[in-house]
């Protein structure tokens, strides 16, 4: 399979960073000129899961770079790289800004207080990246494609729709904790961990396997690949 794409398995063309390569900041846009782009992980990949996708991984880092939850790596990685990005395509910048209202967000954990923006979010192009960081990651650790279904479920996002009420929040504690449990003993693997690092617990069920990603430190997401669907 090594001259096979990681996500659809069709012959390879290239290779693709995992997690893409926009989400490691250049050394001018780190602090004190940091390398964060040191032994970067790649994956045999076609075309259109290269830079067909490109657009999506903006957004994507726009998104994890902005989110409360990210490390200043993150935060440092919005004012710069992200702020020039804005300036090149404004478009994408106001598309993205439209609707945004300015919210106070409460810690339910902590009870601490943030000023912040509360912005539509694409959850399609979010679910999109994630569950190829989540296949390129796989191939990468295992040396071998998953050929079953894979779900992602990102922990830093709070989707306050019609239908939210507390019990949501309530839930979205309760399974953060547990992934916390489950992935305690478990290695952080990655050579840049302020920016990308990652978790693997092989379940007792041969079928399976989960994953937690985590992108500048605190926006974590947790992975189940499952044979049975």
């Amino acid at each position: 399979m090594s001259d096979r794409c990681f996500a659809c398995h069709n012959s390879a063309t290239t290779r693709e960073h995992v997690p893409p390569l926009c989400l490691f900041p250049e050394t001018k846009d780190t602090e004190g000129g940091r390398n964060l782009r040191q032994n970067l992980i790649t994956v045999p990949a076609c075309a259109d899961h290269n830079l067909a996708k490109s657009t999506d991984d903006e957004y994507f880092r726009w998104v994890v770079s902005t989110n409360l939850t990210a490390n200043c790596v993150g935060t440092w990685q919005a004012h710069t790289k992200v702020a020039r990005a804005h300036g090149r395509r404004p478009a994408l910048g106001q598309a993205i800004l439209e609707g945004a209202k300015d919210v106070t967000v409460v810690d339910s954990r902590t009870g601490s207080e943030y000023p912040t923006a509360e912005t539509p979010l694409d959850s399609a192009r979010v679910t999109r990246v994630l569950d190829l960081v989540a296949l390129g990651i796989y191939r990468h650790h295992f040396d071998e494609s998953w050929s079953g279904t894979v779900r992602v479920h990102p922990d830093f996002i709070v989707d306050i729709g019609p239908e939210w009420t507390t019990d949501v929040d309530v839930k979205r504690i309760v399974l953060f904790e547990a992934a916390d449990r489950l992935f305690a003993p478990e290695t952080k693997r990655g050579d840049n961990p302020d920016v990308f690092w990652y978790q693997v617990h092989e379940s007792r069920m041969p079928d399976q396997c989960l994953m937690r990603l985590a992108f500048y430190s605190g926006c974590t997401a947790t992975a189940l690949f499952s044979r049975s669907g």
